[in-house]
């Protein structure tokens, strides 16, 4: 793997969007089995197992909303260009990424109540 910079990775949208619905799965839905899979996600063929098992959780807490209001889902587009990430950086710096994105406080201090979706990374 040639060398690379960390805000190649921190920088990309889909890692900001996934981390963040990580984060709000943790918050909101208690999904911490999703952050320890991920954590000890080794290979491309494990992660794409987390991140599958992930949207499939996600949307359960996804569906039952948030103070009434439904949580956005996460494209395609940023699947791709996650997994896409993976190809090229390989799984660990990915991985760090989102993890980060997980724990850190969003811009925003609390989940919007005014918005027709939650979300936290626009």
């Amino acid at each position: 793997m040639s060398e690379f910079k960390l805000s190649d990775i921190f920088g990309c949208e889909a890692v900001k969007n996934f981390g963040a619905a990580l984060r709000r799965a943790l918050r909101i839905g208690d999904d911490y089995a999703s952050l320890v899979e991920l954590e000890y996600a080794e290979t491309k063929e494990q992660f794409e197992e987390v991140i599958k098992k992930f949207l499939r959780r996600y949307e359960t807490i996804a569906r039952r909303g948030y103070k009434g209001k439904k949580l956005s889902r996460l494209s395609e587009k940023h699947l791709e260009e996650l997994m896409s990430l993976v190809d090229k950086y390989d799984v660990k710096p990915v991985r760090a990424a989102l993890i980060s994105y997980a724990l850190v406080k969003s811009e925003r201090e609390e989940f919007p109540e005014s918005e027709e979706e939650v979300t936290d990374y626009e």
